[in-house]
């Protein structure tokens, strides 16, 4: 009797320290304000406050807010198993005024620098681990951060979004970028699609030769396959940077482990 008693105490006392651990482990969420709007701002759990730390921006599809991606565990868990500053800006009315998209309700190149300078204020932050990622019209955000301030962030990571039209003729500076992107989308299909009378979603080959382009990437393409996708790769471009884009069979979708496999390709540049 007193063995199992022992043995019941025992018991207490692990899961007791389990779940001190988990409720330890919930990384650390704060909502912050800048000129022109807010963002939520997720610190890695267990990395002391004074760590220099990457920093990953996620933009949100249309129809979700910031307060819809603080609630993804997955996207969370992941930014904090890596150590990564997780930045989810918010869109104004559950969208982006993306260059070209039907909204002008707010610059949002000047929003994203005010986000970025009130983050490197007020964390340590590694100036060259500063990446952007964001899904369907949040990965065509992730494109004009690229496009109009690419100098400020070291790789960039975009699924299923990229310009609209009119397409910029060029770009400011040439960046690293990783494109994702369903063969079968509906959504945001491979060459656009109209979005009422007067907007256009871009053509993604097209963008992309605008990257080839500002990049300097004048050779052609090794192609290779990866478990889910087949992907271009411009690994020898004058500006040094790298460009890829992939492509998987599905239709408008976002897999976290692809957000996974975006900072091992951000790290490994």
């Amino acid at each position: 009797m007193k063995l199992f008693e022992t043995l019941v105490v025992v018991v207490l006392v692990i899961l007791g320290l389990a779940f001190a651990t988990l409720s330890q482990a919930a990384p650390d969420v704060e909502d912050r304000s800048v000129a022109g709007g807010d963002y939520v701002v997720v610190m890695p759990e267990g990395v002391p406050s004074d760590s220099s730390l990457p920093v990953l921006f996620y933009y949100h599809g249309y129809g979700q807010s910031a307060d819809t991606v603080k609630n993804n565990k997955a996207l969370l868990s992941l930014a904090s198993s890596r150590g990564v500053l997780l930045i989810i800006p918010n869109g104004l009315n559950r969208s982006w005024s993306n260059v070209g998209a039907p909204s002008e309700a707010r610059d949002e190149i000047t929003f994203t620098q005010n986000i970025l300078r009130d983050v490197q204020a007020n964390w340590k932050t590694q100036k060259n681990h500063i990446w952007a990622t964001g899904f369907s019209q949040g990965g065509s955000m992730v494109w004009d951060v690229g496009c109009y301030m690419g100098s400020e962030f070291s790789a960039i990571f975009p699924i299923a979004g990229s310009f609209w039209r009119p397409h910029p003729a060029t770009c400011k500076s040439p960046v690293n970028i990783r494109h994702i992107h369903g063969l079968n989308d509906r959504v945001v299909p491979m060459n656009g699609r109209a979005i009422g009378a007067n907007w256009h979603q871009g053509d993604v080959r097209q963008g992309m030769a605008i990257w080839e382009d500002v990049n300097g990437c004048d050779v052609t393409p090794v192609e290779i396959s990866l478990k889910d996708m087949d992907c271009k790769v411009w690994s020898k471009c004058r500006s040094g940077k790298a460009l890829e884009l992939c492509l998987h069979k599905g239709g408008h979708s976002v897999k976290t482990e692809w957000i996974a496999d975006g900072i091992d390709w951000a790290e490994s540049l």
